[in-house]
């Protein structure tokens, strides 16, 4: 694919994307002020280039009966890492994985019904794992 630049239109409709993916072509060509196969072309472009990944919902976990969300960082051993990445992306209850640079590289955002089961279940799953170092944040809000 030939190198690419975003324009101004490009940029609109990343941040409607941000505020609302659940916006239909028809709704970004409205708040745009474009033709809604402009808006349609430039989207599947952004999704083609790997700009736009994907569209997730913004759920309340509260409601579901999930009182307790946190953050759980740690290291693990190189070896060890594929295995835990596998492990990850099968685990409902693990919403997102960050790598990162820093004194802690993992981070897992996991979600359950109370603070003492998540920290039970990482007590319980992540030695197999052979972490080390962990820090275990409860999120108090979040803020868009």
């Amino acid at each position: 694919m030939k190198p690419f630049k975003l324009d101004q239109l490009d940029l609109d409709i990343i941040e409607i994307m941000e505020e609302d993916c659940s916006l239909t072509y028809n709704d970004i060509a409205e708040r745009t002020g474009k033709n809604l196969w402009t808006v349609r072309d430039r989207m599947v472009l952004l999704k083609q280039r790997g700009i736009v990944k994907g569209c997730r919902g913004d759920i309340d976990y509260t409601k579901l009966g999930m009182g307790c969300k946190a953050y759980i960082s740690f290291n693990i051993p190189a070896e060890k890492i594929d295995e835990f990445v596998s492990f990850v992306k099968g685990e409902k209850r693990i919403k997102k994985l960050t790598i990162t640079t820093g004194s802690r590289r993992f981070s897992i955002h996991i979600i359950g019904e109370e603070c003492g089961e998540i920290r039970n279940y990482a007590r319980k799953i992540l030695p197999a794992f052979g972490v080390y170092d962990v820090d275990f944040e409860v999120i108090l809000d979040e803020v868009p």
